[in-house]
């Protein structure tokens, strides 16, 4: 991991357990009636949440790590990457209806996992950085007269439907973290380029550009 740019490890998965355990309790102890149905529901979402991280563990990583050549140090970033804007709501509407503190997490704690998809989008926009550099290795020409194809060739790499392809080779977008509605074919290439750029992002703080580079290769246009 990079020396100096560093995040503080949140116990995502920690943080998940504990509050699932937290509401089932609520839940089991509170009457039928609004509050039951809205904490059970809530309950169902975090479930849901620890369903897709264990995908994600169990299916995506062994294949990025297979393709990329090497283990990701810090899985929790990993699971970060993967963490999309509809998971916000879940933990705010917590932390708004238990703010006498009667929740299993802090308030603190339950704000920092609303803000997760920030994260998320900080390593997509490092990846998209890295890349533009890290792509040098694969479209340079050492004739002068192609210095003005190098920007439509980084295009090539860089556009979303060429990094979609490599989306659905590693199974990122099936098993992000989200609960978003169904959307046409598409319309989600934007979406799996940026799930991509999260993962550039992770491989920029582990190993540089030279790894950005590397990892380059696998988003040669066909």
């Amino acid at each position: 991991m990079h020396q100096t740019l560093r995040w503080h490890r949140v116990g995502v998965e920690e943080n998940l357990a504990a509050l699932r355990d937290g509401l089932a309790r609520k839940a089991a102890a509170l009457p039928d009636g609004r509050e039951q149905a809205l904490t059970a529901r809530w309950l169902s979402s975090v479930e849901e949440i620890l369903r897709q991280i264990g995908s994600v563990r169990l299916v995506v990583m062994p294949a990025v790590e297979r393709d990329l050549g090497f283990s990701i140090e810090n899985d929790e970033i990993f699971l970060l990457a993967l963490f999309q804007p509809s998971t916000k709501n879940l933990f705010s509407e917590i932390n708004a209806h238990f703010r006498d503190g009667r929740c299993a997490l802090s308030p603190t704690a339950l704000a920092e996992m609303a803000r997760l998809p920030e994260a998320a989008e900080t390593l997509a926009w490092i990846g998209d950085a890295a890349l533009k550099i890290g792509v040098l290795p694969q479209i340079w020409s050492p004739r002068l007269a192609d210095a003005g194809l190098l920007s439509e060739r980084r295009k090539a790499y860089e556009s979303n439907v060429n990094m979609a392809r490599l989306c659905d080779r590693w199974g990122l977008y099936e098993h992000r973290v989200h609960f978003d509605p169904p959307v046409e074919k598409g319309d989600c290439d934007h979406v799996k380029g940026t799930l991509v750029e999260a993962v550039l992002g992770i491989v920029f703080l582990q190993c540089g550009l030279k790894g950005v580079a590397r990892a380059a290769r696998l988003l040669a246009p066909r």
